[in-house]
């Protein structure tokens, strides 16, 4: 059974010291296997007794080298603690304690080799006999895998792929592609779900950006939906005319699972602020007459068709507007009229005092 690299490391550092000097002892996997370009993690451990010759034992210097006579010469380093520079390619992950995992990034041919590793202590040094052997594999044996039996899924539907290859590689330098242009998804799985017919084509991995180690192509059929949607808006009346005033709840549903803040809704192509599965429209107006649809992500590429909704303006109201205006103008002309009159009335009796006064 082929062991993650990573799993395969914590094992190691959880085991204690092995061996027939269960004192001193590092232990790496025998041979290991990567894809040329790609990236290798070579998981280690190393154990030393807590005392030597009644000195306590303190790591000073860790070195990673492709010497069999373990590590003795600097022109076989690829890796010294002790050296501020090396070829930045061979990343140290481990520490001073316990972990002396390697890392190379984006192997080239020269890197299949036979790797040791040795620390050295206040006390005494001690190298990994046995040394890992590193091999590299061309890509060849890259394959697109599916968590499906058939190449043919139903609109609405989901699928894994997962790219695999005998050899180890990194999963951050996997990259997809379909019909030949690249995906923004990265790793190992790539997850496709509420699937469309724009996700139907051809299928391929890589295990480096170069595009060179890819894999066959895997070919994904869309089944068409019955009713031909994956994303529909559904209302709570059962016209789309609604009276001024009204309310209305639009549901953005689909037979496809979603997370429910990724709704977003939109009125005539227009985003709107609200998000979620429910749209809650209240007290109507004819602002809010137009075609809404909802998408399960904000791109807008899972969109539904448009529901349109048409506010009908009240006639009542009309009415009722109407008639108090006609009230309000008979009151007003009352008003001058009598306003007029008592003008007049104030002049004769003002009139008639200056007659008398005379």
């Amino acid at each position: 059974m082929k062991m993650n690299p990573w799993t395969l490391s914590v094992l190691l550092l959880l085991a204690g010291p092995l061996g027939a000097d269960p004192d001193w002892h590092v232990e790496y996997p025998e041979s290991f296997c990567v894809v040329e370009g790609s990236t290798a993690t070579i998981p280690c451990s190393f154990t030393h007794p807590a005392v030597h010759k009644g000195t306590d034992v303190v790591v000073e210097r860790v070195i990673w080298c492709t010497n069999p006579k373990f590590c003795k010469k600097p022109v076989y380093y690829v890796y010294d603690s002790s050296k501020v520079r090396g070829d930045s390619r061979f990343l140290y992950l481990g520490d001073l304690v316990r972990n002396c995992t390697l890392k190379i990034i984006k192997t080239v041919k020269k890197d299949a080799a036979t790797y040791h590793f040795r620390f050295e202590s206040n006390a005494t040094g001690y190298a990994g006999r046995k040394g890992v052997r590193v091999t590299l594999s061309n890509g060849e044996d890259v394959k697109v895998r599916s968590s499906v039996t058939d190449n043919v899924v139903k609109e609405g539907g989901q699928v894994t792929l997962t790219c695999t290859s005998n050899c180890s590689f990194h999963q951050m330098d996997v990259h997809w592609y379909r019909n030949g242009h690249a995906l923004s998804e990265k790793g190992s799985a790539l997850h496709l779900s509420c699937l469309t017919n724009d996700d139907a084509g051809n299928y391929t991995c890589s295990l480096d950006s170069s595009g060179q180690k890819t894999s066959a192509p895997w070919s994904l059929v869309m089944l068409e939906d019955e009713d031909g949607e994956v994303v529909k808006v559904r209302s709570s009346v059962t016209d789309n005319v609604v009276k001024e005033g009204g309310q209305v709840t639009l549901t953005c549903t689909s037979n496809c699972s979603f997370h429910q803040m990724d709704v977003h809704w939109y009125r005539n192509g227009h985003a709107l602020s609200e998000t979620g599965p429910a749209l809650n429209l209240s007290n109507l107006t004819n602002n809010n007459t137009g075609n809404y649809t909802c998408s399960l992500d904000s791109s807008g590429q899972k969109t539904s068709a448009p529901w349109s909704l048409v506010v009908l303006e009240d006639e009542g109201k009309h009415n009722v507007t109407v008639a108090g205006k006609e009230k309000f103008d008979w009151f007003l002309t009352v008003s001058v009229l009598l306003a007029v009159f008592l003008l007049l009335l104030a002049g004769l009796v003002f009139a008639k005092r200056c007659l008398r006064s005379v």
